[in-house]
């Protein structure tokens, strides 16, 4: 539980670092293609969805880090599966329901598939220094 709790922290602490500070740069030229996009959003709702982002791909971690390792390279391989399972359909399925362009779409996707990536490293470095740290 330490170290899931542990993971979930790093992750938010990313999270929270990627929208305040690295988003806008990274994402501001898709994001300004795309109708009717809020600008200003709610802090609290911002943090809130991270906290429980960060939790949810913690969690799945915990669960699966014996499959792919309990080290920042098995946590970037996880990062890429789960980056995949979550961003490829959702953001593809934003210009079929939602009109957003082609273009932003793909641009949302495989840069959200990267920032998983990262996530994914950091539970997994996490994890590698809890485990020496207990040794």
């Amino acid at each position: 539980m330490k170290k899931y709790l542990a993971a979930s922290l790093a992750v938010f602490a990313f999270y929270f670092l990627w929208d305040k500070f690295l988003a806008g740069p990274v994402m501001g030229a898709a994001m300004t293609s795309i109708p009717g996009l809020v600008t200003e959003v709610s802090m609290k709702w911002v943090l809130l969805g991270n906290l429980f982002a960060a939790m949810v791909l913690a969690g799945l971690y915990a669960r699966t880090r014996t499959i792919f390792g309990a080290t920042p390279t098995g946590g970037a391989v996880y990062g890429v599966y789960a980056g995949l399972l979550i961003n490829f359909p959702t953001w593809l399925f934003m210009s079929v329901y939602f009109s957003w362009p082609y273009k932003a779409a793909w641009h949302t996707t495989l840069v959200f598939i990267l920032v998983t990536v990262v996530a994914g490293a950091i539970m997994g470095a996490v994890y590698q220094a809890m485990d020496k740290s207990a040794a």
